[in-house]
């Protein structure tokens, strides 16, 4: 009798394998489910199941079926990478890291759990590890499992500012699965922080000849034309922006402007991006409005007294209020590409933003140089880390006799302020800085200003103010390549690093520069 129940559900299990090959899914979860009816305790159709469960994202299911199974086969490492990827799909990274570890323990040379931990490690910024998990991973791995290996350690490196590696690892990816585009478009990534911008653009024709619909691969081509300076192709490039994951346009109930005439119509131009964004592109409601348009512009809370001051705009709303009546829109950033925008048509003139009437008033120490420093943009921001710096790496133009600096930082990132030596000052005007109105009305008042690539960069561009800007290599494609000025911004002058990831050569141009400034 023993033997025909063991008969029953090794067939049992057989037609469960053959409904999963053919896409039967309902029809393998009852037939597991009538298995555990009367075994509770099957730890392969607990597993099968629980497999199941995740590709269906119930992942709370997966998990307790796996834990099932792992009280009854302890030494069985693919359920402790069951459990642990039910854990991660339930934002528990701690307690899913605990669970990866455990399979690592029973198999150290699990591939899987090798590869999801080292997910789960970089996520929380632990890239040495995690880099050796990939390492070891790829070693291990076979087929797809290997490529995803190799390609995860080539991102791990190249996070790591580890380029030359990253560049073999994407490489070496690329050979493993050459019909997979993601190794092409990463080489070029690193091509272009490199400046071999001819390089990039093949690697990138080789990833859309795989995907030519592949939304990625045009973002970076977009990203690649804008910074050599092709406009026009670059920003055609840049609609590609809202088909990439995530990132798609936010539906009106008004039509997109698509070049009609604007006489007598009212346009809504709508934020997408950051701050700096919406301050670089408010320029061209001028030329909308010079169409006939009555331009209203949605704007970030807090700059909505700043952006009314553009040539051009009629109006201000804030984001996520109640859009008002209007009979076409377009995004901020999609107006270069609708206008035929290039080199040498943009909007040049500045000042064109002003400080609002009712900014409040800010009070400067005194000094005869008075120079605002804003040295870290928003941490969220996927470039953060490549373009901020640290205060204290400033120290060799906080040491510069004559200025007086003045703190324009918000958010965590004052604190570096009071841990400066007492040697090197930095007056922290964060406290009175309650808006960008405020910011505008600081700005207006400082002789010069010092930033990374920051919304406070870009707001000192549009008040005309003297602005010096740290640009790091690999740099966002509005500051172009191996130039020292802005046809962004007249007022500006760009300090770039010499080596990847390096600000030493900038800082001390920077230094020699503010020196002969003050004489």
């Amino acid at each position: 009798m023993v033997d025909a129940v063991g008969e029953i559900v090794e067939g049992l299990l057989e037609d469960a394998e053959a409904a999963l090959a053919a896409g039967a899914t309902a029809k393998a979860l009852a037939i597991y489910g009538g298995i555990l009816a009367h075994q509770p305790d099957h730890v392969l159709a607990l597993r099968q199941m629980g497999a199941i469960m995740l590709h269906q994202d119930n992942a709370a299911a997966a998990v307790d079926l796996f834990q099932r199974a792992l009280r009854l086969n302890p030494a069985d490492p693919d359920l402790y990478h069951g459990i642990g990827t039910g854990l991660r799909q339930m934002g528990r990274p701690d307690e899913a890291a605990l669970a990866l570890e455990g399979a690592l323990r029973v198999d150290p040379g699990h591939a899987p759990a090798l590869h999801d931990l080292g997910l789960l490690l970089r996520q929380q910024g632990r890239h040495d590890r995690a880099e050796v998990l990939f390492r070891q991973a790829a070693a291990q791995a076979r087929g797809l499992g290997r490529f995803s290996a190799e390609l995860q350690r080539a991102v791990t490196l190249f996070r790591q500012n580890r380029l030359p590696e990253a560049e073999r690892w994407f490489h070496r990816a690329g050979l493993t699965n050459p019909g997979d585009p993601r190794p092409f478009i990463n080489v070029a990534m690193i091509y272009r922080i490199w400046g071999h911008f001819d390089a990039a653009e093949t690697w990138l024709g080789r990833a859309l000849a795989l995907d030519p619909d592949n939304a990625e691969a045009h973002w970076n081509l977009a990203n690649l034309l804008l910074v050599r300076g092709d406009l026009a192709r670059g920003f055609a490039e840049y609609e590609w922006r809202f088909r990439r994951a995530g990132r798609s346009e936010r539906p009106m109930p008004i039509p997109r402007w698509r070049g009609e005439p604007l006489t007598g119509r009212t346009m809504l131009l709508t934020v997408e991006q950051g701050i700096g964004d919406a301050i670089q592109f408010v320029r061209f409601a001028g030329a909308l409005a010079a169409r006939g348009a009555r331009v209203i512009v949605e704007c970030h809370p807090g700059t909505e007294a700043l952006l009314a001051t553009a040539p051009g705009v009629s109006a201000v709303v804030t984001l996520g209020a109640p859009l008002p009546a209007a009979d076409v829109y377009l995004p901020l950033m999609s107006l270069p590409y609708a206008l035929g925008t290039t080199l040498d048509t943009i909007p040049r003139a500045v000042p064109y933003l002003s400080v609002p009437p009712a900014a409040p008033s800010v009070t400067l120490p005194p000094g005869r140089m008075r120079v605002g420093l804003v040295w870290r943009g928003n941490p969220r921001h996927e470039n953060d880390a490549a373009r901020s710096l640290a205060l204290a790496q400033l120290a060799p133009v906080l040491a510069v006799p004559g200025a007086t600096f003045v703190g324009l930082q918000v958010g965590e990132a004052r604190a570096e302020i009071a841990a400066l030596p007492p040697e090197l000052r930095v007056h922290d005007l964060a406290p009175q800085l309650a808006d960008f109105a405020a910011t505008a009305a600081a700005l207006a008042r400082l002789d010069l200003v010092i930033a990374v690539d920051t919304a406070v960069a870009h707001l000192a561009g549009a008040l005309g103010r003297p602005l010096w800007l740290l640009v790091a290599s690999g740099n966002d494609w509005r500051w172009l390549h191996a130039r020292g000025d802005s046809p962004w911004y007249p007022t500006a002058r760009l300090f770039r690093q010499a080596r990847h990831a390096d600000w030493t050569a900038a800082l001390a141009q920077m230094a020699d520069a503010l020196r002969d400034r003050i004489g």
